[in-house]
C-alpha cells in the first residue's frame, strides 16, 4: 500500500512538472520568436511608416501574443498551487484561441510586407526600405508560431485530464464528501475562473481600444490605460473578500464588476456607431475582445454574488487550508459502562410505541 502511494504522488508530482514545463516552454519560445519578428519589423520600418496604422498594429498583436503566453503560464501554476480543475480547462481553451489569433496574425503580416513597398509618404518618400524583402525572413517563424501553439495545446489537454482525477480526490478528502460544501467551492472556483480570463481580454481589448482607435486621443486615452491597474486591483481585492467572506468589501468588489460591465456596453455601442472611433482598421477583433470580456465580467458577476449567498456557509475554513469537519452526528464517542442511563429512555428491550 506504501508503495502504490509512493507511485501515486511521483505521477503527479511529474504531471504537474510537465504541464507547467510546456507552459513555460511556450511562453519562452513564442517570446524569442515574436521578439525576433518585432526586431526585424522594426528595422524595416523608416521614421515616416508612424503615419499609417500597420506600423503600429503588428508590434500591439506580438505585444498581445507575449502577453498571453506569459499570462497562461502564471495561470497554470496558480491552478496547480491551488488545484483548481476549472482553471485547468480553461487554460487549454484559451491556448486554443491564443493559436487562432496566432494564425490570423500570418495573412495579415504577408499582406502588411506586400502592401507597405507600394505606400510612400510626403515628396514621395518610402515608408519602409524598399531594398530588402523583409517576408521571407519572418515567414518561417511567423508560421512557427500558431504551429508550435497547437503542439503545445496537445500536449496539456491531455495532461489537463490526468491532473483532473489527481484534484478531483484531493479535493473530495478536503471536503470530506460533503456535495454542499463540494457546490460551494465549486461556485468559488468557477468566480477565480470568469475573473481572471476575464481580466486577460479586457486588457487585450484595452491594448487595441486605447492604443489603435484612441490612439493617444486625451482624456479617453489616459482613462482607458488606467483600467488594468484597476482592473487588477479589483480581481486581487474580489478573491481576498470571498475567501474572508467579508460582505461590506465584497459588495464594494461587486459594484466594480457593474462599473466594468457599463464601460464595456459603451465602448461597444461606440464601436459600431458611426463616429472615428468606429472606422479602425482592426474594428472586428477590437470588438470581438470586448464581447468577450463583457460576457466573462458578467459571468464573474454572477459567480461573485453566488459566492456572497455562500458567506457563513463552511466555505471559509476550507479556503484557508483547514480539512471540513464532519458532522456531529456522525461522530463515535467512548461510553462508560458506568455512563447513568437517561431519564426518558424506558429499560425495556423491546418498544414497539
Amino acid at each position: 500500500m506504501r508503495r502504490i502511494q509512493l507511485n501515486m504522488n511521483t505521477s503527479r508530482n511529474t504531471n504537474e512538472w510537465i504541464f507547467g514545463g510546456l507552459m513555460a516552454a511556450q511562453a519562452i519560445i513564442i517570446l524569442a520568436i515574436e521578439i525576433f519578428i518585432l526586431v526585424e519589423w522594426q528595422l524595416w520600418m523608416r521614421p515616416q511608416a508612424i503615419q499609417i496604422a500597420p506600423s503600429y498594429i503588428v508590434p500591439i498583436d506580438a505585444a498581445i501574443m507575449c502577453f498571453a503566453c506569459i499570462y497562461e503560464f502564471s495561470l497554470s501554476i496558480d491552478a496547480m498551487r491551488h488545484k483548481n480543475n476549472i482553471l485547468l480547462f480553461a487554460i487549454c481553451v484559451s491556448n486554443v484561441f491564443a493559436m487562432a489569433f496566432a494564425a490570423m496574425q500570418y495573412p495579415a503580416m504577408q499582406g502588411f510586407c506586400e502592401t507597405m513597398p507600394k505606400q510612400r509618404a510626403m515628396h514621395d518618400i518610402p515608408l519602409v526600405d524598399i531594398s530588402r524583402n523583409i517576408w521571407p525572413q519572418i515567414r518561417g517563424p511567423q508560421f512557427a508560431v500558431p504551429i508550435f501553439i497547437g503542439l503545445c495545446t496537445l500536449g496539456i489537454w491531455g495532461l489537463a485530464f490526468q491532473l483532473h482525477k489527481q484534484y478531483a480526490w484531493s479535493i473530495y478528502r478536503s471536503v470530506q464528501g460533503d456535495s454542499r460544501i463540494r457546490a460551494r467551492l465549486l461556485a468559488y472556483e468557477i468566480y477565480v475562473v470568469f475573473v481572471k480570463l476575464g481580466a486577460f481580454f479586457i486588457v487585450c481589448f484595452v491594448l487595441q481600444y486605447g492604443l489603435i482607435d484612441v490612439h493617444f486621443i486625451e482624456p479617453e486615452f489616459g482613462l482607458t490605460m488606467s483600467i488594468p491597474p484597476a482592473l487588477t486591483v479589483v480581481i486581487v481585492l474580489g478573491v481576498y473578500f470571498i475567501r474572508r467572506e467579508h460582505k461590506p468589501l465584497m459588495i464594494l468588489a461587486i459594484v466594480c464588476h457593474l462599473a466594468i460591465i457599463a464601460y464595456l456596453i459603451s465602448r461597444i455601442v461606440v464601436l459600431f456607431g458611426n463616429s472615428h472611433l468606429a472606422q479602425t482598421s482592426t474594428k472586428n477583433m477590437t470588438v470581438l475582445f470586448a464581447i468577450a470580456s463583457l460576457i466573462l465580467t458578467f459571468l464573474s458577476l454572477a459567480c461573485g454574488i453566488r459566492c456572497f449567498v455562500n458567506f457563513g456557509y463552511g466555505l471559509k475554513p476550507i479556503l484557508a487550508g483547514k480539512p471540513h469537519s464532519v458532522r456531529a452526528s456522525y461522530d463515535f464517542h467512548t461510553i462508560s459502562r458506568h455512563t447513568p442511563m437517561p431519564d426518558d429512555i424506558s429499560c425495556r428491550r423491546l418498544s414497539l410505541a
